[in-house]
């Protein structure tokens, strides 16, 4: 990729070690297709290319893609990964052998959810997929690609390209994430994510404009930032924070403009 961001990442556990090599083969397999890097490695990659010291890593063992339903209903990624050694486990979950007892190589393909703000499962063709809020709009605007250099635990190192969410796409996936599942690691990414913004807004690919008051599923995320905001202020407890409550609080205030009632 001639203008792909640099970054490189290094495998501190076999979690992470399996997680990066799962990358590496979804990049090898999608190549070719429309797709975005979306979970725990989108926001690790992101805080490599825009470095704040505030960001925390949080280690990944599996790779997940969003496409859209064409993509989903095409046969040309699924046929990819079988040729790469991955078996279709059940409808969008896809394991290879890793050479790790009881720790396959794991990769998911997630399409975008376009009823409600709630994940479910839609079907294309004859396979089910999980389906997230926010991953129409995180295709739908420029991705941002990104060439990894990765060191394993062994010793190996692996070179890949992949396609990703910018970081408004990332922050409106994580938030609308959060506001479906209320999963500890969503508040954790939103943290990192909210740093980045906070230290290089004016640097970011695809610019910001949760700071605008916004309708669609901008709205919905800043909806969903507002009704964490609440939640700080009123000092209940949140899991997964990787910062003072306070201090997200701050971050939300000065970055996301509340969304019109």
């Amino acid at each position: 990729m001639a203008d792909a961001a640099q970054v490189h990442m290094f495998a501190a556990s076999n979690a992470a070690d399996l997680g990066l090599r799962a990358l590496a083969d979804l990049a090898e397999a999608a190549e070719g297709h429309d797709y975005r890097v979306v979970g725990g490695h989108m926001v690790h990659i992101l805080t490599q290319v825009y470095p704040t010291p505030d960001a925390v890593a949080r280690v990944t063992a599996d790779a997940d893609a969003g496409i859209d339903t064409v993509v989903a209903g095409n046969d040309g990624l699924h046929e990819s990964l079988l040729a790469r050694g991955y078996e279709l486990v059940k409808g969008n979950h896809y394991e290879a052998l890793s050479g790790v007892e009881n720790k396959p190589l794991e990769i998911d393909l997630l399409v975008p959810l376009t009823t409600g703000q709630r994940r479910e499962t839609v079907v294309v063709g004859d396979r089910g997929f999980d389906a997230i809020p926010g991953l129409s709009l995180a295709l739908s605007a420029e991705a941002l690609d990104v060439t990894v250099h990765a060191s394993l635990q062994g010793g190996g190192k692996l070179t890949f390209d992949v396609r990703l969410p910018d970081v408004e796409a990332a922050v409106v996936l994580k938030a609308l994430a959060w506001q479906s599942r209320l999963a500890d690691k969503d508040i954790a990414d939103l943290c990192s994510l909210l740093t980045i913004v906070h230290q290089h807004k004016d640097q970011l690919r695809t610019g910001w404009k949760l700071n605008q008051p916004k309708k669609g599923t901008r709205g919905d995320a800043a909806r969903a930032l507002h009704t964490l905001l609440e939640m700080i202020d009123r000092r209940q407890r949140i899991g997964g924070l990787t910062m003072a409550a306070p201090r997200l609080g701050a971050l939300i205030r000065t970055h996301v403009s509340e969304p019109p009632h």
